[in-house]
Parts: C-alpha cells; structure tokens; sequence
C-alpha cells in the first residue's frame, strides 16, 4: 500500500513556511501502526512538484492537508485527481477541514476532522482491507503523545526548512522550530484554539531533550525555538527540562527562545529560564488599549499584565517582543495611536510585529464578523493571510475606513521596523545604516514629531551602550 501525504503547492511566501511537521507526525505513526505501508511526503510549500512526484509515486491513498489559505489549491488538487485518477482513494485534513467538513467533503472522499494520526491509520488498514470508511472521520486525540513517533524528519526537505529557519533576534543560525504540546489553555477569539475541545496535552521532557540532540548530531543547530502556544506553563516540566539540560550539557551550546503568555511569566521562571540559556520570550501583546485586548484575549489578559511581563524580564536580562494586532472591529484611530504610544514608552520592548486581524474559519471573530455582515461576498481564503506587510487585498474588517487604516497600519509597521532595528543593534553605527533606508526618510517626512519621539525613547539603550564602553 502506498500512501502520499501531500502539501499543496499555493503562491505564499515561503519565509512565512514552516516544516509539515504534522504530516511528518502522520508517516512515522504509520509507519509504526501499519506493517508494510510505503510513505512518501510531498511538499508544495518546499516548492516540489507536486502532481509530477505524485504521478511518479502511484500512490493509492492520498492524504492533503490545509490551513485556510491553502484550502483553494488543495480542493484543486483533489478535484484533479477524482477526475483523472479515479482509483486514488483522496482524504482531506487540517485546520480548515476540522472547521468545515462538509465544504472540504465536496472535494474528497474522506474528510478527518481534528488529530490525524489515529483516524489515518485506521483508514489506511480499512482500505486494505477492503472495507467501507466513512465520509467524515472523527481524529481522537492521542493523550500521551511521546506514543507518537518522532516526525518522519528523512521524508521531509529539512535543509530547505533550516535555511528559512526563524528570523526571530538571538535565534541564530542553523536553527530548528519545535512544537511540545498540542491545544492551549487559553481561548482567544481570533485563534482556532477559540473553537477547540481537546485538552491540552504535552510531549515529556526526555522527549523533548531525545529530539534536540538529534537535532544537533544531524543538523548542526545552534538554536531552537518553542512554537507552542504556551511553553512556560507547565512548569513541572519545565523544571524536569531544567535538569536534563544540565545533565546532557545543552544549556552550553543551546540558544532558545519562546511562546508565552504574560500572565505566566515570574521571576522564578525567568530565572530558571535564563539558567537554560533561554535568551528570547515572544508574547501575544495584541494591543496597548484594554477594551482591544481583553475582547482579543477574551477577558484573559491586560496591558498591565503585559508592562509588568516586561519589566520582570529586564529585571532577569532576558529579551522580550511580542506581536500587535490592529483591525478589530469597532476599534478607534485613538486607540490604535494608544497600542503605538505604548509600544515607545516601554523600552524594554526590544522588538514586535504589526498585524492586522485575520478573520479565520471557526474562530470568534469569523462569527462575529459573519453575524455583522464584515466578510465580503465572494471572499477568497487565499486572502486570509496576515502579510508581513499589509496591502489592500486582505481581508479587512476593520470599521474605520479602508485607506485611512492602512495607511495607519503601514506607517505603524514602518515605525516597529526602526523601533526594532535601534533596539537591537544601540550603536552609533546603526543610525548611519538607518540614513540609506527609504522608511527612514519616509517616517521623517510624514511623521516628524513621532519619529523624534521614538528616537528619544529608542536613545535609551544607546546611551546604556555608550556608557558601557567607558
């Protein structure tokens, strides 16, 4: 039986890719729960071939994952294959089809709606044995997931997924993304985890240390950095983590860096952390306005919450960043002004990303903007993706006017971009850099005050720096 789980290949930007580590999890689950089964993964967003490596390898079952943007070249490909590969028997996973199975049935012949690995493989021993498989296929969680094999990593192209490892500060080169549990606590109400009913369930600690020592003997990392939703919460974990780094010696060579929710961080973590050689803590900031971010965070967060997350890790010597997200409906031009003038004033703030709200399938703010009539007729999935730089062909539902936001947003972005740049290089050669950037000259131009206000807040770290020296 030959099976191939598929990536489709669409026009994003392969910097914003990461590894299919969930169709890598899929094979080596396979390849341990059916005997005889022949695995292949092919990757679109590694820019593969897709529908020449599938023709190649004759698979019988073919399985195709999507997020949402994605959706429209995967339903493309399903499409094709029912109409010229009639004997490929299609099934159709991921995100999207979790939260619309009934649109992804009209394309393939099996959707599977949550975790992969145990409705894949029963699929996989019913088509051999020649049994019948129902449409849509309820994936049950796996609750202890060290019983799922390490990812398939020799059916992926790792090297192309190193190369375009994280861009995070501090993260260097060669560097691995991991991802240690699965669910979130937390039900924010742009996320999918809003619409989740899993419990939250964690990959053990010599797992974890299995996985980066591999790591370091067939890929040379220098760095990791956590993707999970939460990473510091568990601190039982943690503390067992603590341990086996400095049992194994990790804590000498590996950098790392993180996901974490304000709420969570303390001195004895931090601490503990930095023992680690954590050197970077990313938080979901979100907004500097209250009423955006407690209804973005659904009552779980403030932007007290997120001064005093701050001022403990400078306090530790950890640097801190995060990400903003402007567009919600409702949303003020004064209070995204709010978001930006507090993002200046926190100078322990190193670096941070400007967003603007995707509304995603399933989530709440999908609901609410469907409720409210703020999705556009004939709205295309592949416009659902927050761009590094946002244009006018995203989906917006923000209620100011279109123009005015983004042009806000964009000079917003171009604001993060010097703040960031001052901040993580405070020498006096870094403003000679900043005199050759168009940004530059551009935030001059338009935004003089605010521009001398940043510099002011940003001379900071670089007078720290001078002083230093002496």
């Amino acid at each position: 039986m030959k099976v191939a789980l598929v990536v489709p290949s669409t026009g994003l930007d392969f910097n914003d890719a990461c590894a299919p580590l969930n169709l890598g999890y899929i094979a080596s689950y396979l390849r341990k729960t059916v005997p005889g089964v022949e695995v292949k993964i092919i990757d679109g967003m590694a820019k593969q071939p897709v529908e020449k490596l599938l023709h190649e390898f004759q698979p019988d079952i073919v399985g195709v994952t999507a997020v949402t943007p994605q959706a429209p070249a995967a339903y493309k490909l399903l499409d094709m294959l029912r109409n010229q590969k009639s004997e490929i028997f299609t099934v159709i996973g991921g995100i999207h089809a979790t939260q619309l199975p009934e649109e992804a049935q009209l394309h393939a012949d099996c959707v599977v709606v949550g975790e992969g690995e145990l409705a894949f493989s029963n699929i996989v021993k019913a088509k051999m044995k020649g049994e019948a498989i129902p449409a849509i296929v309820k994936g049950e969680p796996i609750q202890n997931l060290d019983d799922i094999p390490s990812p398939a990593y020799d059916l992926l192209d790792m090297e192309v997924y190193i190369k375009n490892g994280s861009k995070f500060p501090k993260i260097h080169y060669p560097n691995m993304a991991m991802v240690t549990s699965r669910g979130c606590p937390y039900r924010c109400r742009f996320c999918w985890n809003s619409a989740r009913t899993h419990t939250v369930r964690y990959f053990s600690a010599q797992r974890i240390v299995d996985e980066i020592l591999f790591f370091k003997r067939e890929y040379n990392i220098k760095s990791v950095f956590f993707n999970d939703d939460e990473f510091l919460i568990n601190t039982k974990r943690l503390k067992e983590l603590a341990v086996l780094f400095e049992k194994h010696g990790i804590n000498k060579w590996l950098t790392w860096g993180c996901q974490a929710r304000a709420r969570t961080i303390n001195i004895p973590i931090l601490e503990l952390v930095k023992k680690m050689n954590c050197v970077l803590i990313s938080i979901g900031l979100e907004s500097g306005c209250n009423r955006i971010l407690k209804y973005l965070k659904n009552n779980s967060a403030s932007v007290e919450d997120n001064s005093k997350a701050l001022a403990l890790a400078k306090q530790v010597g950890i640097t801190m960043g995060g990400s903003f997200i402007f567009g919600t409906p409702t949303e003020t031009v004064q209070e995204m002004k709010e978001t930006m003038n507090w993002c200046w004033k926190n100078h322990n703030l190193v670096f941070f990303g400007i967003n603007v709200l995707t509304p995603y399938p399933g989530t709440e703010v999908w609901k609410y903007c469907a409720k409210n009539n703020l999705l556009p007729k004939g709205l295309s999935y592949e416009q659902l993706i927050p761009p590094q730089y946002p244009n006018s062909n995203m989906i917006i539902v923000s209620t100011l006017p279109k123009k005015a936001f983004l042009k806000m947003v964009i000079d917003f972005h171009r604001m993060a971009w010097l703040h960031t740049q001052v901040r993580l290089s405070p020498k006096l050669k870094t403003f000679f850099k900043l005199s050759i950037a168009p940004s530059w000259w551009y935030l001059w131009l338009t935004h003089p005050i605010t521009v001398l206000k940043l510099m002011v807040y940003s001379l900071a770290p670089f007078v720290a720096y001078k002083n230093s020296q002496l």
